[in-house]
């Protein structure tokens, strides 16, 4: 039996990612699912954490490349590896027991009616409500945030952006394995495909080599491609340069000025995101979330680094 690719892009976050692959590691079947990290240009700090996994795990694959653009990395791995479908998480999501149960279920039972679907996420403009539901926190929410609207939206919502809500899901949450166990505990097994109505932050999705293939893949920005090659080019030249000049440091001004240069320093954010759910709208696909599993995104809003100082060192990894 083919093994289902698991696609975890990375790029800048050392920290989150060694926790992020650890359980990755020891809460995954390896006889079912491939580990493919996706290297989206990382730095030095993200790759010492990537070599690191890779030397205790070798049956870890790398794609590397020398861009930062989401969508133009996994298209290439994705036309690589023709697998049936896909599950694809960012570094910043943590795993727990059960994981992928969601969301191999969720694909299977939506398979030709969905573009992606997705497991229950505490901190995302959507999950956060099943979560406050499933887990009993709705009234104590309400008590503690009076003023504040229970309402699921991409962006639109508390959770995207009020540090206070934040760290009131994370405080119920520190315990990952504990707060796994209760969340399915608490459906008695009865869990449901709940469908999102709006765009969905896709930091941890499951889709199929049909449907991106029927897209045209995940779109890529104007100009990108063409961006690239004059990255290349100039990168050439800001090596050159520092050769001359006795530069030893790997990512110098000169690199980044090649970047700056060739408009490819950082890809577009969302871009991917939101042309999937304008296909998705187009296309009559739905995108369901399932409570049949549920998985922890460390952030996904303005509130990354309020999490980083006020939230990191209590969670139980």
């Amino acid at each position: 039996m083919k093994k289902i690719p698991i696609l975890l892009v990375t790029r800048d976050r050392p920290t989150l990612l060694e926790k992020v692959l650890d359980r990755l590691v020891k809460f995954t079947d390896w006889e079912k699912f491939d580990l493919w990290i996706l290297d989206n240009k990382s730095t030095a700090a993200n790759k010492k954490i990537i070599n690191m996994f890779k030397y205790r795990f070798p049956f870890i694959n790398i794609y590397a490349t020398e861009y930062n653009q989401l969508a133009l990395i996994q298209n290439e791995v994705i036309a690589k590896l023709k697998a049936d479908f896909y599950i694809k998480i960012d570094d910043d999501i943590l795993v727990g027991e059960g994981w992928t149960n969601g969301f191999v279920g969720v694909c299977e039972r939506n398979y030709d009616k969905m573009s992606f679907g997705s497991v229950v996420l505490p901190i995302n403009g959507f999950g956060w409500v099943p979560f406050l539901d499933i887990m009993h926190l709705r009234e104590k929410f309400q008590n503690e945030f009076p003023d504040t609207r229970i309402n699921q939206d991409c962006m639109d919502v508390a959770v995207f952006k009020d540090k206070a809500v934040n760290e009131f899901i994370w405080n119920h949450c520190l315990n990952l394995d504990a707060t796994v166990e209760t969340f399915i505990s608490n459906q008695n097994g009865s869990f449901k495909d709940l469908i999102c109505p709006h765009r969905y932050s896709i930091g941890a999705i499951v889709f199929t080599h049909k449907f991106w293939e029927t897209m045209g893949g995940w779109k890529v920005q104007a100009n990108y491609e063409s961006n690239i090659k004059k990255q290349i080019k100039y990168q050439k030249i800001a090596e050159f340069l520092k050769n001359k000049r006795g530069i030893v440091e790997k990512y110098s001004r000169l690199n980044m000025l090649a970047d700056l240069l060739s408009n490819t320093y950082q890809g577009i954010l969302g871009y991917e995101e939101e042309s999937v759910f304008d296909y998705s709208q187009e296309k009559g696909l739905i995108i369901p979330v399932t409570t049949q599993s549920i998985a922890f995104h460390f952030s996904f809003g303005p509130v990354d680094q309020y999490l980083m100082n006020t939230v990191y060192h209590k969670i139980k990894f």
